[in-house]
């Protein structure tokens, strides 16, 4: 088995994300690895024309930017609330990466450019609307990813 150094987590700030967030403070405590927590915002035109077959890069207009930057600060501000309610949470709050994107794209970049051992994610933590849109991230993760990929479902109740 390989050695765990850098855990990259993505969330989506949804439940199943959160107990994704157990399975990896776990892996860190157990491998003394160091967490870096991503979340992408996905940008919605982006995601049609990518939808469509169009792989160009549209423009970005400055309220256009302005309303990233200011949801970045919102997730931002939310991934800090949401660590800090966790118990016994040693993850450098200052290590969070906020993208606007398309998300499994910036995850699989950023894994890969970071080095990380291994991504950790909630799968099924969006709407059944957007999963149609979208796809599944999750599945494109593990499909894409060149180091392993350890999928959290939310436990049944």
């Amino acid at each position: 088995m390989s050695q765990v150094n850098k855990i990259l987590y993505a969330t989506d700030l949804s439940e199943t994300a959160k107990s994704a967030m157990t399975w990896a403070r776990s892996l860190a405590e157990k491998y003394d690895a160091d967490i870096t927590v991503i979340h992408i915002i996905p940008e919605l035109f982006k995601e049609i024309t990518r939808f469509a077959g169009d792989r160009s890069s549209p423009s970005i207009n400055d309220d256009r930017k302005k309303a990233i930057k200011s949801k970045k600060d919102e997730i931002l501000s939310t991934c800090r609330e949401r660590l800090k309610d966790l118990p016994n949470c040693d993850i450098d709050l200052d290590n969070i990466i906020v993208k606007a994107g398309h998300p499994v794209d910036e995850i699989l970049t950023t894994a890969d450019k970071g080095n990380y051992d291994i991504v950790i994610m909630g799968t099924h933590g969006q709407s059944k609307i957007s999963k149609l849109l979208l796809g599944s991230v999750a599945r494109g993760v593990v499909d894409e990813c060149k180091v392993p990929v350890l999928t959290i479902r939310l436990p049944s109740q």
